[in-house]
């Protein structure tokens, strides 16, 4: 077998989403949604899966702290990231 055969990832297999007619408000507002955030529907859906994902996993974090995280996360992997001074407090004007 050759190497590269061996490192090839398996592809994931998209998964189709169905919404009903019950659910066609949930469905245009996730739409709305994607749209303010220039996400397309599917990357909404997976943004709000992944902050699901999360929530359970830490239900003592209120959703805003969450979203901060991720955030401040997206902000140290772009190169923005500071070093906190401790103890240093600035004087007020």
């Amino acid at each position: 077998m050759p190497a590269t055969a061996a490192k090839k990832k398996k592809q994931l297999t998209p998964v189709p989403v169905r919404f009903g007619q019950e659910e066609e408000g949930l469905f245009r507002l996730l739409q709305a949604r994607a749209e303010a955030n220039d996400r397309s529907l599917s990357g909404q859906l997976k943004h709000y899966a992944r902050l699901a994902v999360i929530a359970e996993d830490n239900p003592d974090l209120p959703l805003s702290m969450i979203q901060g995280i991720l955030e401040a996360q997206a902000e140290l992997h772009a190169g923005l990231g500071q070093p906190y001074q401790w103890g240093v407090i600035e004087p007020s004007a």
